[in-house]
């Protein structure tokens, strides 16, 4: 049994694969124009189940092509208030980004029936053993987009990960007042920084409880002077990663300097790997 996940690179956005033993799984489908066999819809089979962390163009620009693999479950933050989506949409700069966005709500307004839990992403005896948690922010009158970032928890044979969106600090400081978060997300082994580890969004308390082995930013080119890379490599604990073949130890990957990023966890091995330009 085997667990994969790859981050892709996709400039300043947001887009991971995660293949369990039975599901295809995409959080976030924020894409650089990527095709052939780096394309985010290269997978065999369904696209089982679509997270979208909040609707900003840089986690859902895959959407204009996500004909190609319709979702069977879409998971989208429902509380955000629709004037905010449609101030997002008329600040869109090509006709090609409000399409983005108008995808968007043809998808939110197009899926409205619960998931059965007997074949819902989340039922581990469905998805192939993975346990697989979401966490939403509470609110609904939070004039910030960012703030309605959802978090999704996967633990797989032992190991723990955790994929943030464009969380802001008061959403962080809601998952902190969160048992059921604190509980499940103690010293995890990986975290996807929030918000492309940008240090507006950093929360140290957040750090030292999750206490994670690697941290991954999935960050632009230009981005450099905004990003708390060195912090989150001083919160991680390090792991060997394969970096061209050749085992290095790392403490915080980032798709700016190291390509695409995979992941495997398998009869009780987590193996890291990257690109590495």
């Amino acid at each position: 049994m085997t667990l994969k996940l790859k981050f892709f690179d996709v400039n300043l956005g947001n887009c991971t694969l995660i293949q369990t033993e039975k599901l295809n799984i995409l959080f976030d489908i924020g894409t650089n124009d990527l095709t052939g066999e780096n394309s985010l819809f290269s997978f065999e089979g369904n696209l089982d189940y679509l997270i979208i962390t909040h609707p900003h163009k840089d986690h859902i620009s895959g959407l204009i092509d996500i004909d190609k693999k319709k979702p069977t479950t879409l998971l989208r933050n429902k509380l955000i208030p629709p004037e905010l989506i449609t101030e997002a949409m008329k600040s869109s700069q090509t006709e090609k980004d409000k399409e983005i966005f108008k995808k968007y709500i043809k998808l939110h307004e197009t899926y409205t029936h619960p998931t059965p839990y007997e074949i819902s992403p989340n039922n581990p005896q469905y998805n192939g053993n993975v346990k697989i948690i979401d966490f939403l922010p509470s609110k609904n009158d939070i004039k910030d987009l960012n703030y309605y970032s959802i978090s999704t928890f996967v633990e797989y044979d032992g190991f723990k990960i955790l994929l943030m969106g464009d969380n802001t600090l008061s959403n962080i400081e809601e998952l902190l007042d969160n048992n059921k978060f604190k509980e499940k997300t103690k010293n995890i082994d990986i975290l996807l920084a929030p918000h492309h580890g940008r240090s507006s969004c950093y929360n140290p308390e957040l750090l030292d409880h999750l206490n994670p082995v690697i941290t991954i930013i999935s960050d632009g080119s230009g981005q450099e002077d905004v990003t708390a890379v060195e912090r989150y490599g001083s919160k991680s604990r390090g792991k060997n990663v394969f970096v061209n073949g050749w085992l290095k130890k790392r403490y915080c990957l980032t798709t700016r300097k190291d390509g695409d990023i995979y992941v495997k966890i398998e009869n009780g091995n987590l193996q890291i790997a990257c690109d590495n330009r």
